[in-house]
């Protein structure tokens, strides 16, 4: 029985047959040969403005080596776009279903095993080379020998491709049947990655096309540099022959001088000498040189990374440090949208059209960019709310700090056990240790719940109370006791007219006030409450100095 056509979404027939064929593959010599030729070497502005001027009218190829080239060139731009490539690649990828229904959530299952497979990995990798160039195509080969249709991924030169030469969006294949408009890619044969870093047409998106024009001028900076450094950064030899030095001498003198830059040794008459001239003063300020290159660098950082701060060392620049990510955040969001979009419309349905039919709904890939949060205030909260009531769960709690739940019976971290407040009988035979001599202690066993019960009252009555009595005894007369101190303040508030007024009423007021009621209580209540404390709870006994 012959199996169903299939359509993709723009409805073209899928042909089955070509699906496992290499449609993209490089060839020895051919339109889609590896080999190439240095574009960046020697590379002028006038040359450059041509380069991007062809590129936009359809012909890339020198502006593709040319990106390519900068990136083995230019350490700092090669730097910063991997980072703004690996933002993406490291994020968490999820699978989303359709809808809850069992046939959806069973197909989401199925592109789950498609995105564990290592090689899904590498090649988002490989998509993400579109970031710098403006665009990036994986051609899929099927292998239908087992009970699914399965992909191998393999990505492609972009020179090998090229746009049409109306809009200019359209990818195809550069091929010798057509040289002038190129071959169609055939459907569920190529995942191709376009991000849309700017409106317009596809080629002229991509981060390269910025940043060439840096690289180029900052080599303009860094020969004038390197020039400097040898004119400048070596001492000027100056050689120095007497009177009746002959032709000989004078040329194996300056042999000597000129050989004693390299060499660093030299050999010459005793009547010759040679000074060494310290020649950097007065040639200005070789600090030009690097401020130039640094300044270069700083625009390619904002044009890959969006801000400056993480190249720079200097974090706080986009607000506070906490929230200071290598690339904007913004940008990660954008990335991984559109690299979402792609990898859902070329290869999710590919996928499971081929194994499962066409579906009304598909599963979605989905990048999780994190949000950042400030775990030092989120405990910090906590703290102040748990113990007020505030019910909270400890699995997201767990979650927020990447903590896995314990396993059953784990060793777990648990508060200090807080000292449990002595009982009434120990607080009786706490108050007669500080009385009654060491050598008589409590009776053994007098905090065990176990032991003979012993009447409180029978303890002898030492006259010094316990904590409870006097906290009862310090708030029993509160009243009484700040009443000459809050009276006479209540009724200045009372009568003043203005801020000013109760300032001068207070000023006049403090050296009436009777607080010596006040005071003499507290310092009644402190003394014995420091006395208490003087015995352990523990052991009954007066603490050891």
């Amino acid at each position: 029985m012959a199996e169903p056509l299939l359509y993709d979404a723009h409805g073209r027939p899928i042909v089955r047959e070509t699906l496992s064929q290499e449609l993209a593959a490089p060839v020895l010599a051919g339109i889609r040969t590896l080999w190439t030729n240095t574009v960046a070497s020697g590379l002028t502005p006038q040359r450059l403005a041509a380069i991007l001027r062809n590129a936009a009218d359809g012909d890339a190829l020198d502006y593709l080596v040319l990106a390519e080239e900068i990136e083995e060139r230019d350490a700092h731009y090669r730097s910063v776009l991997s980072t703004r490539k690996l933002a993406v690649s490291g994020l968490e990828i999820k699978v989303e279903a359709a809808s809850d229904d069992a046939a959806d959530v069973e197909l989401a299952d199925e592109v789950r095993e498609l995105v564990r497979d290592p090689a899904f990995s590498e090649m988002v990798d490989d998509l993400l080379d579109a970031l710098g160039k403006g665009y990036s195509a994986v051609e899929l080969l099927w292998d239908s020998s087992g009970p699914e249709w399965t992909p191998r991924y393999v990505h492609r030169d972009p020179r090998f491709f090229q746009f049409d030469r109306i809009a200019h969006a359209e990818l195809r294949l550069r091929d010798a049947a057509d040289l002038y408009w190129g071959v169609e890619l055939p459907p569920y044969k190529f995942i191709v990655h376009k991000p849309h870093l700017k409106t317009g047409i596809p080629i002229r998106g991509g981060l390269a096309r910025n940043a060439v024009w840096a690289y180029l001028f900052k080599a303009y900076t860094l020969k004038d540099w390197m020039a400097f450094v040898e004119v400048y950064g070596i001492p000027m030899r100056l050689g120095r022959y007497g009177t009746g030095a002959t032709d000989d001498d004078i040329k194996k003198l300056l042999s000597a001088v000129v050989n004693l830059g390299s060499d660093a040794a030299a050999v010459i008459h005793d009547s010759m000498k040679i000074d060494f001239q310290n020649a950097v003063q007065g040639t200005g300020n070789n600090d030009l040189f690097k401020a130039s290159a640094e300044w270069w660098d700083r625009q390619v950082s904002k044009l890959v990374l969006g801000q400056t701060a993480s190249t720079e060392g200097t974090p706080g620049k986009l607000g506070n440090e906490s929230s200071q990510d290598d690339v904007r955040r913004d940008l990660i969001r954008a990335d991984a949208k559109h690299l979402a979009n792609t990898l859902n419309r070329d290869l999710v349905r590919a996928y499971v059209d081929l194994n499962f039919g066409p579906q009304e709904a598909y599963p979605r890939i989905v990048f999780h960019v994190p949000e950042p949060e400030d775990l030092k205030q989120l405990t910090e909260a906590l703290a102040r709310l748990v113990p007020l009531g505030l019910q909270v769960e400890q699995s997201v709690v767990r979650d927020k700090y990447g903590l896995p739940d314990p396993a059953e019976g784990a060793d777990l971290l648990t508060p200090p056990a807080a000292p449990a407040f002595p009982s009434a009988l120990n607080r009786a035979w706490a108050r007669q240790a500080m009385l009654v001599p060491a050598a008589a202690p409590p009776p053994a066993g007098a905090r065990n719940s176990a032991a003979p019960a012993i009447d409180p009252n029978q303890v002898p009555d030492t006259g010094f109370p316990d904590l409870d009595a006097l906290m009862d005894e310090a708030l029993g007369g509160w009243e009484e006791q700040i009443a000459p101190v809050l009276e006479p303040l209540r009724r200045a508030i009372e009568a003043a007219e203005s801020y000013e007024d109760l300032v001068r009423r207070l000023a006049e007021l403090i050296p009436t006030m009777d607080v010596q009621a006040l005071a003499d209580a507290l310092a009644k209540a402190t003394f014995l409450g420091r006395s208490a404390g003087e015995v352990d709870p523990e052991t009954g006994q007066p603490k050891p100095k």
